[in-house]
């Protein structure tokens, strides 16, 4: 089989497979190794090109970006959403020590605005999207420490793990 013949094949698949799951976020989110921690949430790590057409044809309209602006990428995540007609935002969480409360409700804020429009939330990996989360879901939402821990998992929360649970410990102390 000849390369062209290859490269038309795959375009092809490719085109079909992003208009089978037009729509249907949970099945984008799958097929791209993303999460679903939430209704009209998507999350994961950073996009590619293609990724991020997928995730507009399944109906995200807001990419979240909570990585760092010395985090380089190949290409310009800002412009290729916004050629798509998705609004870009940009949290700047650059490590751990940005793992705090306060960034937590910036983001919570930044979710709330959306009238249940499909968001995609990422950082390199979706630990740090994941360590937010569960912060926010304790300190705002009010859900108990295991449960916030549970929902930080499924959106990715990883090595950060013990720096939430700190932010929640801290933070669960200073409300008695």
């Amino acid at each position: 089989m000849s390369s062209i013949v290859r490269c038309a094949t795959t375009s092809l698949l490719l085109l079909w497979a992003v208009n089978s799951l037009a729509g249907d976020l949970s099945a984008t989110a799958e097929a791209h190794d993303f999460y679903t921690p939430r209704e009209n949430l998507v999350t994961g790590g950073q996009p590619s090109r293609d990724e991020l057409a997928a995730l507009k044809a399944a109906g995200v309209t807001k990419v979240i970006n909570l990585r760092g602006p010395e985090e380089k990428v190949a290409f310009a995540p800002r412009a290729e959403a916004e050629a798509l007609g998705m609004e870009y935002v940009s949290l700047p969480i650059s490590g751990a020590g940005d793992v705090t409360a306060d960034n937590a409700r910036k983001l919570h804020q930044l979710l709330q605005q959306e009238d249940d429009e499909p968001v995609f939330l990422h950082c390199a990996s979706g630990n740090r999207v994941g360590a937010l989360l569960a912060i926010a879901a304790h300190q705002i939402e009010g859900q108990p420490v295991e449960e916030s821990l549970a929902l930080g998992r499924s959106a990715g929360l990883g090595s950060l793990e013990a720096k939430v649970r700190s932010v929640l410990d801290s933070t669960s102390a200073s409300t008695q």
